[in-house]
């Protein structure tokens, strides 16, 4: 199995486990930092644990609920996934929600896939071959200017650029990587996020967003590079090619 189809058979696979647990009864956890996880997040990371290491036992593995790989950095593959990215969203029944999984090279995202079981949606990307929603092309839309563009951030993020008047979404249900395949699908025009941000929350959206057309970077403007040490990047900013320098020249302003 080529590792597209690989991707691909994992997600279909923690789709089920997922939604064996959705609007169901099941234990729940706090996290030290106050997140929260579920036996569903353990369930899912579980299963395509099993899968995608036992088939490419010689890649890395970087997912939010581990286990730790301290050799991951060392490798030139690495896996890198959220297995449910919007936990609280999950546990209350709601459908902002969904898996992402990407395979990175050398840092670098080669292919993604980021699946919503509850509404049937899967995004996959290929680098070179461009974004896909069950099968659709997908393209970013750009523009030069800022006012009236719609914005997927949250209120930090919001309000450090409200001055360039962008029409603001409310996503506070909705999970990092699902704003980065809102923007892939052009369903919204800009996706901000500020601060330091896992990996795991990024790299998966990246490629859809990338692959679509659309640039990302961090909130310097800088190439984001996955699997470091640290497994964090500061910042997020996504969009256009003329929307994305857009916003860099609107925050050197501000």
């Amino acid at each position: 199995m080529q590792d597209v189809e690989l991707l691909k058979a994992a997600l279909v696979r923690a789709g089920e486990v997922a939604m064996s647990h959705f609007g169901k009864s099941f234990e729940q956890w706090n996290k030290p930092d106050g997140s929260l996880l579920t036996a569903a997040d353990l369930a899912v990371n579980e299963t395509l644990h099993g899968m995608l290491t036992s088939t490419r036992p010689d890649y890395g593995w970087l997912s939010e609920e581990g286990p730790a790989d301290e050799s991951r950095t060392q490798k030139s593959l690495c896996w890198i996934l959220d297995p449910i990215d919007g936990t609280r969203s999950f546990a209350a029944a709601r459908h902002e929600w969904c898996i992402g999984l990407c395979l990175a090279q050398n840092g670098k995202p080669v292919i993604a896939g980021v699946l919503h079981p509850s509404t049937h949606k899967l995004f996959f990307a290929e680098r070179g071959k461009g974004t896909t929603l069950n099968g659709a092309t997908l393209r970013v839309k750009d523009g030069a200017g800022l006012q009236g563009a719609t914005l997927a951030a949250r209120g930090a993020a919001r309000k450090r650029v409200e001055g360039a008047e962008f029409e603001a979404l409310d996503v506070i249900h909705t999970p990092q990587i699902a704003r980065l395949a809102m923007l892939a699908a052009g369903e919204v025009d800009t996706v901000l996020s500020f601060g330091w941000k896992h990996d795991w929350d990024l790299a998966p959206g990246a490629l859809l967003v990338t692959e679509a057309g659309g640039l990302v970077s961090n909130e310097q403007g800088h190439e984001m590079i996955f699997n470091g040490p640290r497994a964090e990047q500061f910042g997020l900013v996504a969009a256009g090619p003329q929307r994305h320098a857009a916003v860099m020249e609107f925050m050197e302003k501000a």
